[in-house]
């Protein structure tokens, strides 16, 4: 945010993406940020983080809340006296009003206040800064979708050569396979390449499938389609990947070949319409026509549906970066597409008889279109 008022950034940047994003290093424990309007910032930490504060942040003043006792004292609870800290070093500074951005604790709102000082919020601040990607972001978001891509593979592979009982249940190396196994075996994959799941995996069939964030649940069963979709953070840059690959064991079901058709389809012409000066609805509507074309429905919100029927029910993605979900969405009243920016492009169809089927990348805008980072294939046999 070009900055023309003091800003104030807190929060605990290891949870906070925001703060993470302008101090560029992890802080364990609560931390505040305040960007004067003259250009000089002061960072606020725990007394025993202030020596690698002051290395990984040269060009901020870096203090702890002893350094700014109000005139009642301080409390004895670490975060509270972080937050009064805060409020009694603007109110020294001669501040009589800050802007702050989404993620603002009420406890840094409470004392700021308490103090004598304006707060004013700002949509865009903390938002605008992260949506637009420098090079090295997009580096690492390009990483973080190749490792996502071959646990996306290698869960989809286990899958495919699954071996059906003759009641067509699933088994891998002698036990069921279950939604639970695969998820369990993807965040061991996953850990092994320094990742992890926080959020877990999406492993979902039919029946569960209907509900596009079911996580998936019991035996999977030879013939229907099951949706695979991770979305892990790299630990060491701690941005995130997310895809999604639809698979089945043996030969498809027809409902499912039909769905995999469109749903392809719609993701093709949803990647087209991605560039710069384009809108997040226009996406939207790009990938919907498309499905629609192949006479499948478009449900949302709380119209009633027949749950067995294959119908779109959410929008087309989002934003990706320090968080699986940023703004803005590829979704209704999505607004105006930049370059530099990443986005999921996730199109899908959902039933709880034939399963559904989701084919998800991680796209950047160019120049002149659109990047999508880390392709793998995107049919439903990945059998050996």
């Amino acid at each position: 945010m070009s900055s023309k008022t003091t800003t104030v950034l807190a929060g605990i940047a290891a949870k906070n993406a925001t703060l993470f994003h302008r101090l560029g290093f992890v802080l364990p424990d609560a931390a505040a940020v305040i960007d004067f309007a003259g250009g000089t910032s002061v960072l606020i930490v725990r007394d025993l983080e202030m020596e690698r504060s002051r290395q990984q942040a040269p060009q901020a003043r870096v203090c702890c809340s002893a350094d700014f006792v109000p005139e009642g004292g301080l409390s004895a609870d670490r975060d509270t006296a972080l937050a009064q800290a805060t409020a009694e070093c603007l109110r020294r500074a001669g501040e009589i009003a800050v802007t702050v951005e989404r993620t603002l604790p009420y406890l840094y709102a409470h004392f700021i206040r308490e103090a004598g000082i304006a707060i004013d919020y700002s949509a865009d601040f903390g938002v605008g800064e992260r949506r637009i990607k420098r090079p090295e972001e997009i580096d690492f978001l390009r990483h973080a979708q190749k490792v996502t891509g071959e646990a996306v593979s290698y869960a989809c592979r286990m899958i495919a050569n699954a071996k059906p009982d003759k009641t067509g249940t699933l088994f891998h190396d002698g036990s069921v396979l279950t939604s639970e196994r695969v998820r369990y075996m993807i965040t061991a994959f996953l850990m092994g390449r320094n990742f992890s799941n926080h959020h877990d995996s999406i492993v979902a069939s039919a029946p569960h499938a209907a509900d596009c964030h079911h996580f998936g649940t019991g035996p999977l069963k030879v013939g229907l389609p099951v949706i695979v979709d991770i979305f892990p953070m790299d630990n060491a840059t701690r941005y995130n990947g997310d895809m999604t690959r639809t698979v089945v064991c043996g030969e498809p079901i027809e409902e499912a070949l039909r769905m995999q058709a469109a749903v392809s389809e719609a993701k093709a012409a949803g990647c087209a319409a991605l560039r710069p000066g384009a809108t997040g609805e226009g996406v939207h509507l790009a990938t919907i026509a498309v499905l629609e074309k192949h006479g499948y429905g478009i449900v949302r919100g709380d119209v009633e549906r027949d749950l067995s029927k294959p119908a779109m029910t959410c929008g087309t993605g989002h934003g990706l970066g320090l968080e699986v979900h940023e703004p803005i969405l590829l979704d209704h009243g999505g607004g105006e597409i930049f370059q530099n920016e990443v986005f999921t492009v996730e199109p899908g169809l959902y039933s709880s008889a034939a399963g559904g089927c989701r084919i998800e990348d991680a796209v950047v805008v160019t120049a002149d279109g659109h990047e999508i980072l880390a392709p793998i294939h995107e049919g439903l046999d990945w059998a050996d």
